[in-house]
């Protein structure tokens, strides 16, 4: 398996540890490709997106990076050339459809699998849980969690009860909050990241 960071979101300094996280994974010598297609064009185009990712990246050591709007078509062969994979924000339930019916989340779990490193801000982790808003199936590499990003402490009685009522676990980050899933299972990067289950909140050190 390769590695996953997720981040819950938050401003370039709040993400500092995470992408030098991210960085330090990566393979010299390679590009990273980051995809966009989360977010709306229509309030933020892609291109600015893209600009604003390489000035998060580049004090990481991170400055070839190639950007995606389109899956179609696109195979294993065409991602195995990058070091890593930046997915960002927006609508998770867009981002899964559009990998869906391209078939490219086969083709980015395969890359994963394959031990490809994946970093996904807000929407991009989201789509990593168990599942998305209405239950819609995601890709669950995260333990049978759901995740939850731009967690606030007023969130905490509502996401306890879900919860307590429900099956599913909840792997909640704040903004700024991110983690490194791997093998060896969860580890916190930074800010504040947190489990429900079974209607109990624990904090994840």
């Amino acid at each position: 398996m390769g590695a996953l960071i997720l981040s819950g979101g938050g401003s370039a300094e709040q993400n500092k540890k995470a992408h030098a996280s991210f960085a330090e994974k990566l393979e010299q010598g390679k590009a990273v490709l980051y995809i966009p297609v989360a977010g709306d064009p229509e309030r933020r185009p892609h291109e600015e997106s893209f600009h604003y990712i390489k000035k998060c990246l580049k004090p990481h050591g991170i400055s070839q990076l190639e950007m995606w709007t389109d899956f179609n078509g696109k195979s294993f062969v065409d991602l195995q050339r990058f070091a890593g994979v930046y997915i960002s924000g927006g609508c998770s339930l867009k981002l899964r459809r559009l990998m869906y019916e391209s078939g490219f989340d086969r083709v980015l779990l395969d890359f994963y699998k394959r031990g490809g490193v994946v970093f996904g801000q807000s929407a991009g982790a989201v789509v990593f849980g168990k599942a998305l808003s209405g239950g819609k199936e995601a890709l669950n590499l995260v333990e049978n969690y759901r995740i939850v990003c731009h967690y606030k402490s007023e969130d905490e009685s509502e996401t306890t009860l879900i919860t307590k009522n429900e099956s599913f676990q909840i792997l909640a980050m704040e903004d700024g909050g991110s983690v490194l899933v791997s093998d060896s299972g969860i580890k916190k990067i930074s800010g504040g990241i947190y489990t429900f289950e079974k209607g109990k909140k624990n904090i994840i050190e």
